[in-house]
């Protein structure tokens, strides 16, 4: 049977990864940009660690807003706010100011993540097919803005490719002004609506995934996989994305049929195999000092993360209270997560390059022993 892909769904997710390939044109080469500015690797560490920590505790006041409000407004609103911070950080000279305008940055889309999540769940009845096509079309962003980086960057330099942001973000503010339906009605939520939902189950998938987002701080979300190309293979900022770029195809590739089998086989049993596949391929190719089939491999994995926890967390709450939920679940696991960076570069400068990756191996473990205890029962 054909999947016909909701108007909600097919905007969020042609916005959403047409700004992804611009954004990662120049995402995986950021570490090496604040290096360049002056910043050390501490420095950037605790950078590392204030974004993911801004990002997620932000997504509670997003969940707030996004039961108050609706789901559309608070998507669209920060998109309007995201040109202006763009132009500022393409033209920052100083490492700590591109700092603080990225962690704006990054709380702004922390604040739409619940709604996201909501608008895409309440919008299609085929939730493993609608989350895998939004998925399949970041993971497509995801994959040629390295290329594309790789392209421009000895050309235009860094300032250039982030100011190529500003124009995308407005189109894409424009296109969701216009085109996305609101699809819930604003209702009254009482304290023990919210106090309902914290249920022992939501409570273990809490808990599994502040594990999930460790391992993703250490490996793709984080910027030890750059730095260690760059400092222990030697490669250059153009095959660093160039890299980047392939291990994106090949997540984009396993989105088209990630939805099809988390519908089929359930979203638990997909994502607990993948947060342990994804941090062991990482270490073989560490281990291994560059094999790329690991590393290629190891993004097959990356789109069952997404795929799969944001099904979960919409089985796990209802409509009416699950912008909040969302949000919580947010907050929650990126307070925890946020050390990773920290703790992954302390392993590094004190025990050596393979550690950050070993301890995103245990992150898995931990994560995957943690999801065995979520019971999932669909609500509405």
């Amino acid at each position: 049977m054909m999947f016909r892909v909701e108007r909600n769904v097919l905007v969020l997710s042609l916005t959403v990864g047409g700004t992804l390939f611009f954004f990662f044109a120049w995402y995986y080469l950021f570490p090496i940009h604040l290096e360049k500015l002056g910043a050390s690797q501490r420095e950037i560490g605790i950078s590392y660690t204030l974004f993911s920590l801004g990002f997620t505790l932000a997504q509670v006041l997003g969940g707030y807003l996004t039961d108050r409000f609706g789901r559309k407004f608070i998507i669209v609103i920060p998109t309007y706010v995201f040109p202006l911070l763009y132009l500022f950080l393409a033209l920052a000279k100083i490492w700590w100011v591109c700092v603080i305008l990225y962690l704006a940055s990054s709380i702004l889309s922390a604040i739409q993540i619940p709604a996201f999540t909501s608008m895409i769940s309440e919008s299609s009845e085929s939730k493993g097919r609608a989350f895998g096509f939004f998925e399949c079309t970041i993971a497509i962003g995801i994959a040629l803005g390295p290329l594309l980086g790789g392209v421009l960057v000895g050309r235009i330099g860094m300032g250039n490719l982030i100011f190529l942001m500003c124009p995308i973000a407005f189109i894409s503010a424009v296109m969701r002004s216009i085109f996305l339906k609101e699809v819930k009605s604003r209702d009254k939520i009482r304290r023990t609506d919210v106090k309902e939902s914290i249920t022992k189950d939501f409570i273990w998938f809490v808990v599994a995934g502040s594990f999930i987002f460790l391992v993703l701080t250490l490996t793709v979300n984080g910027p030890f996989l750059s730095l260690f190309q760059k400092e222990v293979l030697s490669f250059s900022p153009s095959k660093i994305n160039f890299l980047f770029a392939i291990g994106g195809l090949f997540s984009a590739i396993s989105s088209l049929f990630g939805g099809r089998l988390v519908d089929k086989y359930g979203s638990k049993p997909i994502l607990g195999l993948s947060i342990i596949l994804h941090p062991l391929l990482i270490v073989l190719w560490v281990l291994s000092k560059g094999v790329l089939p690991f590393f290629i491999l190891s993004f097959l994995f990356n789109p069952f993360f997404y795929i799969g926890y944001q099904i979960i967390i919409t089985d796990l709450t209802s409509e009416k209270v699950r912008g909040r939920m969302v949000g919580i679940f947010g907050a929650t696991t990126g307070v925890v997560s946020s050390m990773g960076p920290i703790l992954g570069m302390q392993m590094k400068l004190k025990f050596g390059w393979s550690y950050p990756f070993y301890l995103s191996l245990f992150f898995g473990v931990v994560a995957f022993i943690s999801l065995l205890k979520v019971r999932i029962e669909k609500t509405g």
